[in-house]
């Protein structure tokens, strides 16, 4: 983020220092990237928000610089840690204009949240950031199918909350309303998909021969209720393009609130506990890989390519392996569609 380069990082080295910082995410065992990629870029956001500010020097502390009447013990001494203070400087040089963090500058959604009186108008609101947007996924319907605006519409749209309002005695319920106020570079999208129900497990339906071996006297277990979690399936076609202008207040002046899509995962499985994550990407590729739109695979030397004679092109990642795919089977097939978890979205 802070050199500007767009080729791939390597995952192992990521995935060691998440367990670093966390054991959420230890082992190989199957876990939720949506909670892998948010809690990576809150862990980034402290990271960088610890760096002192661009231009920061430390007046007499460890790394400062001597003169020449200065013992030349301290100089020896103090060597090694003015190269880590260089080094420190070139990090924080990197730093944007302005101040503004990365994560803030890409992930940094601020929504407008208002509470009005249903009896007397009074509102008051506050201010809440997102780093992303986690909304519903509707059901398969013939009438009704499930689409991005769908959710977001949902997402937005106002609810009743019981609430008793601070200026009247009469008010008992309020209106909450939700507008966005400011656009970030990047939105991301989390499908909710696993959704938590209750089932009756147990009883003389459950696997197993049901039979008590001392007495060979068949057992039935009593029935229970669990909580399960459950993978709704329903499809979501998606669009290059993406607005939110409908969602934006209409006081406010800023972007377009216009976004195009960059980037989609999949979670390829029927529980939360299991299944394989895959993902789509645009990225800048070698001349030479673009003839082909077929399922053409590619090394991390075409992929990783992006000099400005290249064009972007869809590549589906499934482990490391890398393949070239037209915009239809990013968007409109059918298993990515019943399986699309996350979607990133540029600002344009």
């Amino acid at each position: 983020l802070l050199s500007n380069k767009k080729a791939c990082g390597n995952p192992t080295a990521l995935k060691k220092q998440m367990d670093v910082l966390t054991e959420k995410f230890a082992g190989y065992e199957q876990r939720d990237a949506h909670e892998f990629l948010s809690d990576l870029v809150d862990f980034l956001h402290d990271e960088l928000a610890a760096s002192p500010p661009a231009g920061a020097r430390e007046e007499g502390g460890e790394g400062a610089a001597t003169d020449e009447n200065s013992n030349p013990n301290e100089k020896k001494a103090a060597g090694p840690r003015v190269e880590e203070k260089e080094k420190k400087k070139d990090t924080v040089a990197a730093m944007p204009e302005g101040g503004v963090l990365p994560t803030d500058k890409y992930f940094h959604l601020n929504v407008r949240v208002c509470l009005e009186c249903d009896s007397c108008g009074y509102s008051r609101s506050k201010e809440e950031m997102y780093r992303h947007l986690s909304v519903d996924v509707g059901e398969d319907s013939e009438l009704e199918q499930s689409t991005v605006e769908r959710s977001l519409t949902q997402f937005f749209q106002p609810e009743k909350r019981e609430l008793k309002c601070e200026k009247c005695e009469l008010g008992k319920t309020a209106t909450q309303t939700m507008e966005i106020i400011s656009c970030p570079n990047a939105l991301l999208l989390h499908f909710k998909r696993f959704i938590v129900t209750q089932e009756m497990k147990g009883g003389p339906n459950a696997s197993g021969n049901g039979l008590d071996g001392k007495e060979n006297k068949k057992v039935v277990p009593p029935r229970r209720m669990e909580m399960v979690l459950r993978k709704n399936k329903a499809k979501i076609p998606l669009e290059e393009s993406l607005s939110i202008i409908p969602f934006i207040g209409k006081k406010e002046h800023g972007p377009s609130g216009k976004y195009c899509l960059r980037g989609v995962v999949h979670h390829v499985g029927s529980t939360a506990s299991s299944g394989h994550y895959t993902t789509c990407a645009k990225r800048a590729l070698l001349p030479d890989q673009q003839e082909d739109n077929g399922d053409k695979q590619m090394n991390s030397k075409h992929i990783n390519d992006t000099s400005k004679d290249n064009e972007e092109h869809w590549v589906f990642f499934d482990d490391r392996v890398g393949l070239k795919k037209d915009v239809e089977y990013v968007t409109h097939n059918e298993s990515n569609e019943r399986n699309c978890y996350m979607a990133l979205y540029q600002l344009e």
